[in-house]
């Protein structure tokens, strides 16, 4: 059975990596006068954040952060739990603490640099097991005003994602989208032997609600639209040539053949057929939005592309919800609603199923790329469950039922 401590130990070895030099300690000791004290949120058991003790605004503000995954429960859940926050009480009973003494300029000194002002930092880590998990910093004022929000890249996988986040948002700087707010980059460099990718914050409201069912259609098309519409047989697209590229990359013979034969299949059964191709977000889900204001705040740029097949953020965003359901994941058995999911973009059936098929492969080529490289038994298991999802679809006869 897995201790507090084990779980910890991650959260443990990010804050000695972002206060080099420091004598790290937990569980903590008390802080004294010549340390500090960061609590985890709810406990060191199953953590979600690491809060600055005596920080009381601080705290607050980082449990006001709401996005459309959140159901008017859950919002209003959030929203007594930031004001209990502010009283200092809430603090005061999480006994689970990480105590930090001495060592040199931390990342929150970098970041004061980077941002013009002192700030503080809550420190979040990805769920154990991803291959890309990272620390996410939510860099804030000491009364609570936010500064930044902060990706650290602390290995190969997550400084390429890092930086293709960096540069999507580049790209998208001089383009900007009607009624979507992306952040800006303020800083991306090298810090302490990680890389640090400093972004405007976003704001968020409880009060940006929308019904949860409601998907932003016209948000997608205009992403997709972002760098303008290209039209041409998917056979003769940069993005099939970046798909019947991957199996080369696998390092693995057995994945590599049943990768191209399922290759081979779709192509045969769409090749030939024309399709709108055009950028998409990558991870468009409701958890990685919020609504504030009227506009759409859209973060989490790490896997944006410039041409694929329009429709497949509507596709992902749709099968992403449903992973929040009840009963077997979306991902196990190939959705046959697909013209339903993409009638709003005005494909018709026979270029949504297409696109289903498309997304289905291109989401799997991500996989089992990520499954090839280091941390790569995270998303193995998905890779090949889409694998086997997709050769036994494309195994039956064309216009069986899926």
């Amino acid at each position: 059975m897995t201790g507090a401590g084990d779980v910890a130990g991650p959260w443990v070895e990010t804050v000695g990596d972002l206060w080099p030099g420091a004598e790290v300690s937990f569980p903590g000791d008390g802080a004294g006068r010549d340390g500090r004290e960061l609590c985890f949120l709810p406990n060191a058991s199953a953590p979600r954040l690491l809060l600055p003790a005596g920080r009381p605004g601080v705290a607050a503000a980082a449990l006001r952060r709401y996005s459309h995954d959140l159901s008017t429960r859950q919002r209003a859940a959030r929203a007594a739990g930031a004001a209990a926050a502010r009283t200092g009480l809430p603090g005061r009973t999480l006994r689970d603490r990480v105590t930090v003494r001495g060592g040199g300029p931390s990342v929150e000194d970098r970041l004061g640099e980077i941002v013009g002002r002192d700030v503080v930092v809550v420190i979040g880590l990805g769920p154990a097991g991803r291959a890309n998990r990272k620390p996410i910093l939510h860099a804030l004022t000491p009364k609570g005003r936010p500064a930044a929000f902060v990706k650290v890249g602390d290995n190969d996988a997550t400084r390429a994602l890092i930086a293709d986040e960096a540069a999507a948002l580049d790209h998208l700087a001089d383009r900007p989208l009607p009624g979507v707010d992306v952040p800006r980059v303020l800083h991306h460099g090298e810090w302490n032997g990680m890389t640090l990718l400093v972004l405007s914050p976003l704001p968020t409201s409880a009060r940006g609600r929308r019904p949860r069912a409601e998907a932003p259609v016209e948000a997608m098309r205009a992403l997709a639209a972002v760098d303008g519409l290209a039209r041409e047989p998917l056979a003769g697209s940069a993005f099939w040539d970046a798909i019947r590229a991957t199996p080369a990359a696998l390092g693995d013979p057995g994945r590599a053949g049943r990768l191209t034969a399922v290759i081979k299949e779709v192509e045969a059964r769409h090749g030939a057929l024309d399709l709108d191709f055009g950028a998409w977000h990558g991870d468009w889900t409701p958890w990685n939005m919020a609504w504030h204001r009227g506009v759409l705040r859209l973060w989490d740029w790490e896997r944006f592309e410039r041409r694929v097949p329009l429709g497949f953020d509507l596709v992902h965003y749709r099968l992403q919800e449903r992973t929040r359901g009840p009963g077997p994941s979306p991902y196990a058995r190939r959705p046959g609603d697909a013209p339903d999911v993409l009638a709003p973009l005005g494909l018709p059936a026979a270029a949504a199923e297409a696109t289903l098929d498309l997304y289905l492969l291109a989401l799997c080529c991500r996989y089992q790329r990520g499954g090839a490289g280091p941390r790569g038994e995270a998303v193995r298991a998905q890779a090949d469950g889409l694998l086997d999802l997709l050769a036994e679809h494309t195994a039956q006869p064309i216009g069986g039922r899926p």
